[in-house]
């Protein structure tokens, strides 16, 4: 009886090492970085190298770019108010004050409020505003937001200073796990499936690099961007060459949407779909082209990662059955 506990403790073991290694989180290729912390604060360097001690558990906070605000209140803090807009923006938070919109705050409505800490965005316009502040004696941090690498040192950081590291077991945890447990289970391809983004507002149509949200996704899924090396200064879009897509031939064109959608839609056929090139692509023939839901492709997914990852898994590889598990 004895050997066979042994035996059983053994296995036990080593299924379980094997679950873990298959699961292996990968490191975070961030541009920002926690470089350490003690009882009162921690150090941190914002993405443009920029190093700040910030002060733990401030009691008046004001976060001034909604996606930023919800892994806030996830990570258990609160904001004395917010930016104008729907999206990403907590059920706690519905009822705040706004502070006007991503590039024209209301600076007076902030002196009134007598915040302790300000978290702005990585904007030119909104780093001022920490920078005026700063001046005030009112310490802030600048969050660069693009990438799930970067939700994941943003959710770190925000449970350090909220002091909620217990949220960050149950939440960020898990999540990690089931993106990790997403880009393990698709197929490696040689070549890799070749993907184009194209980025459509009313106005013009772009093309997404892999600094981009989508481009992100697809490149850690295993595809291959064709504007790879198109990536000046690490830009999020590009110009649009149709000559150089057609060149590319991609497998799948993926399309994101800023603004009404059936308005980003003409433009698309204004300035793509009706050059006589288009009808010749393989994305074109094998009806491949894809128009994404703006949840996913535009504003940040935050707890919902794994469903987007599955969503962008599932279009990459349509016969690799790819599971998910948990409530997403």
């Amino acid at each position: 009886m004895k050997k066979f506990f042994i035996n059983l403790c053994l296995v036990i073991f080593l299924i379980s090492a094997s679950c873990t290694n298959s699961i292996k989180v990968e490191k975070s290729h961030s541009a920002m970085k926690i470089l350490g912390e003690n009882t009162n604060s921690v150090k941190f360097k914002e993405a443009d190298g920029n190093i700040l001690t910030l002060p733990k558990n401030p009691q008046r906070t004001i976060v001034c770019l909604n996606s930023i605000l919800d892994i806030w209140y996830m990570a258990g803090g609160t904001s004395l108010t917010r930016i104008k807009g729907e999206v990403n923006v907590p059920e706690e938070a519905q009822d705040l004050p706004l502070l006007g919109s991503i590039s024209a705050i209301n600076r007076e409505l902030i002196m009134e409020l007598e915040p302790d800490f300000l978290i702005v965005s990585s904007s030119d316009y909104q780093k001022s505003l920490r920078d005026f502040f700063a001046k005030e004696g009112i310490p802030g941090v600048s969050i660069d937001y693009a990438t799930y690498d970067d939700f994941r040192v943003i959710f770190d950081l925000f449970t350090r200073l909220t002091g909620k590291r217990d949220i960050y077991q149950r939440t960020l945890l898990p999540i990690e796990r089931n993106v990790q447990s997403i880009i393990n289970q698709v197929p490696r391809k040689d070549p890799p499936p070749q993907i184009c983004i194209l980025f459509a507002s009313t106005k013009y149509v772009k093309v997404e690099t892999r600094n981009s949200i989508t481009g992100d996704f697809c490149e850690k899924l295993g595809a291959r961007n064709i504007y790879n090396e198109s990536v000046i200064e690490k830009a999020t879009r590009v110009d649009l060459s149709l000559e150089y897509i057609l060149e590319k031939d991609p497998d799948i064109i993926f399309v994101t949407t800023m603004g009404d959608i059936e308005k980003c839609k003409n433009r698309i056929n204004m300035d793509v779909s009706s050059s006589d090139i288009w009808g010749g692509l393989s994305a074109v023939k094998s009806h491949r082209f894809i128009y994404l839901d703006k949840s996913y492709s535009i504003y940040k997914p935050n707890r919902f990662y794994p469903k987007a990852f599955k969503i962008m898994a599932d279009y990459l590889y349509p016969n690799a059955s790819i599971k998910l598990s948990g409530n997403y």
